[in-house]
């Protein structure tokens, strides 16, 4: 489980980078759009990639729900004490990339009340990986079992 948090914390930090620069290029909301699905594809496919999924789905959610939990815990602390013209709300939105963007290209506010859900997605996202990586590992496993028999 703790390789799973480490592993996911790690694909999240790459994300979050590849996101930062690919948004710094250009502010076209069409292409905001398309990196901001990138990077939710990203989260799926790298989870699916690199991480071993656990016997039961709420044990898969826990073993990457660091990588929210630190999104959650940012979040409150921002939102509790909040900072000179919302400066400590920019650290959450620059935890959760995409949150901001959408904020853009939706043009809703990035407020603490519209993006703190934010901090669910990305393990929603590795937690959805690794559920369609075990239903995958399972039917292997009967098919082969199947064909012995």
């Amino acid at each position: 489980m703790i390789r799973n948090n480490l592993i996911s914390l790690g694909i999240h930090l790459f994300i979050l980078l590849m996101s930062v620069l690919l948004i710094a290029a250009e502010s076209n909301p069409v292409y905001l759009f398309v990196v901001v699905l990138l990077a939710f594809a990203a989260y799926f496919l790298l989870g699916y990639q690199f991480l071993q999924p656990k016997n039961m789905g709420m044990m898969n959610f826990l073993s990457v729900g660091l990588v929210s939990l630190i999104g959650l815990l940012i979040g409150l602390y921002c939102w509790l004490v909040p900072g000179q013209m919302g400066f400590n709300w920019m650290i959450f939105l620059a935890y959760n990339v995409p949150s901001l963007v959408l904020a853009q290209i939706f043009q809703f506010s990035p407020n603490p009340a519209g993006t703190l859900w934010f901090f669910l997605v990305p393990s929603l996202l590795l937690w959805l990986s690794l559920q369609v990586k075990d239903l995958r590992n399972r039917r292997r496993v009967r098919s082969s079992e199947t064909m012995k028999q």
